[in-house]
């Protein structure tokens, strides 16, 4: 299979029934998958990101809705590419994934109470290499985010961390 240089997003399925929620996730690529991550957001409008590794530890990653809904949303760090510093947003449900490739900076803001992420990454995660993005950087974002029902600022839960911008200079 040839590299995905643009993220790309996947309508899956997910399976309900009374016992709860069952959701396959694909492994159908190139990369090999180091490392599974669990995100458990217990609130509505819970902020995570922008975050990004910088190479050699660069990491694609592999996005899995599980329960709950996203907006998840990445920035074209690829200072080469025309599409440099542009936002893409997308709609994700239980099931949907996105793939991110690397030199993309990644976050989400979750849409419901007790949603539930699985990400899976590529490359081994090294602090000294971590980079961040403050979210407010990206008028996009915000006029997204303010189309949502009962939406404000002042609501977000965020991490203090993710409020700093760190090993990004543009």
């Amino acid at each position: 299979m040839d590299y995905i240089h643009e993220p790309k997003l996947t309508k899956g399925k997910a399976f309900y029934d009374h016992r709860g929620v069952f959701v396959p996730l694909s492994l159908t690529s190139h990369l090999t998958w180091i490392q599974s991550n669990i995100s458990v957001n217990p609130k509505r409008l819970t902020l995570r990101g922008l975050h990004f590794q910088l190479p050699p530890f660069a990491q694609s990653k592999l996005i899995k809705v599980i329960d709950g809904g996203i907006i998840d949303f990445v920035v074209d760090l690829r200072k080469r590419s025309d599409k440099y510093l542009d936002v893409q947003m997308f709609d994700m449900e239980p099931g949907d994934e996105l793939y991110v490739p690397r030199e993309f900076a990644h976050g989400f803001l979750t849409t419901k109470d007790n949603t539930i992420i699985q990400y899976l990454v590529d490359n081994t995660y090294e602090p000294k290499s971590e980079g961040s993005i403050v979210w407010t950087k990206f008028l996009p974002l915000l006029q997204k985010f303010n189309k949502l029902p009962d939406f404000s600022v002042h609501d977000i839960t965020i991490n203090d961390k993710d409020l700093v911008t760190k090993n990004f200079n543009d």
